[in-house]
């Protein structure tokens, strides 16, 4: 087995590959797991936990960059026994799961392998100590008979489920799980876990709010980061000859965009890099992009990203940005474009608008 990296790669030397909730996973793993049925792996951004294990493994991926890692973790294939999330829930005998930092998506997880549980079924969740609230607890308890935790090990825990299942509804066709948006007279809907549930994010609001009125209509936008598909719902609504091309890299935020934006003029592609796009092809792209990935705070995957666009947009082409202000963007900014501007601000959130154009260097 090679060892494992974290990807996308990080310049943040603190940022391990694994933690201690993984090792205790996986220690519980050897001593409770069944070896003659598989093990669904839930969670597991880098295959810490599914490329360890000696038992079969039904590994479940959520992001476009879950499946590189993996890829390069595993020796530079992906291992057939990988499914999506978005792909029909698998029979669950037994699950290890890495809880994530939204409770939604928790939950999310819980329901999509309770559907076809086993009766019996186990599932391990793993968690830092620091990370723990009742939530877990209240949420574990609607799909499984009993939920016991674990004693505390070097700051981690595990919580334990035992008889997994999927609650009968009330009444009625069971709902599923998602949130509905009202934004600007559009109703939007999306899954749990994707980014801002109750509500549309503030900095997209101050994005749109902060729009311009004398940029060019243009002919091709693209929307990277798209979540839900709110940005780029509402520029198409704006400029109404416009094509848009959304990217995202977490399967339910596509899931959620493919129904929110529509079909004949917009494409929603799962993906974590611009790889897809062709050279010199957009006239406006826009992004709110993240810069965390779970616990973890990051400018890596942005910083990526903003020099991709200098190969996707024309010459011509506009480059807006939205962005928590303490982030300091504008200094990255400026070493990929020539134009870089501050389009508005608050104390909060600033709006970039950026020329194709890059600054030359010797």
């Amino acid at each position: 087995m090679p060892s494992l990296h974290r990807y996308p790669p990080t310049t943040d030397r603190s940022l391990r590959v694994s933690s201690q909730a993984d090792e205790l996973l996986l220690d519980w793993a050897r001593q409770s797991l069944l070896t003659d049925v598989p093990t669904t792996v839930v969670h597991d951004r880098f295959g810490a936990v599914a490329l360890r294990l000696s038992a079969p493994v039904q590994f479940i991926a959520s992001y476009h960059s879950q499946e590189e890692a993996l890829r390069r973790n595993a020796g530079g294939y992906l291992p057939a026994n990988v499914a999506r999330l978005t792909d029909a829930s698998p029979v669950t005998h037994q699950a290890l799961l890495r809880v994530p930092k939204s409770l939604e998506l928790f939950e999310y997880y819980l329901a999509y392998l309770g559907v076809n549980a086993v009766p019996g079924a186990r599932l391990a969740a793993g968690f830092m100590t620091r990370h723990f609230t009742p939530r877990l607890l209240e949420i574990s308890a609607r799909y499984a008979g009993t939920v016991t935790q674990s004693r505390a090990r070097k700051k981690a825990r595990l919580l334990l489920l035992s008889d997994l299942y999927l609650p009968a509804p009330e009444s009625g066709p069971r709902p599923m799980l998602r949130n509905v948006i009202d934004y600007q007279g559009a109703r939007y809907t999306q899954y749990y876990g994707v980014f801002s549930s109750q509500h549309v994010d503030f900095a997209t609001q101050f994005l749109l709010d902060s729009w311009p009125d004398d940029l060019p209509a243009p002919a091709s936008i693209l929307d990277i980061g798209c979540g839900s598909g709110i940005i780029g719902d509402q520029l198409l609504r704006r400029y109404p000859a416009a094509r848009l091309t959304a990217t995202d890299d977490f399967s339910l935020a596509v899931a959620s965009a493919r129904e929110n934006l529509p079909a004949d003029r917009a494409t929603v592609r799962y993906a974590h890099t611009l790889a897809t796009v062709a050279d010199a092809s957009q006239e406006l792209v826009v992004t709110n992009p993240p810069f965390h990935q779970g616990y973890e705070n990051t400018l890596d995957t942005s910083l990526s990203l903003f020099g991709e666009v200098q190969r996707v947009l024309t010459p011509a082409g506009q480059f807006f940005v939205v962005a928590n202000r303490h982030l300091n963007y504008a200094t990255h900014l400026r070493r990929l474009f020539r134009e870089v501007t501050v389009v508005r601000e608050n104390a909060k959130y600033v709006v970039y608008r950026c020329g194709r154009s890059p600054v030359l260097t010797e």
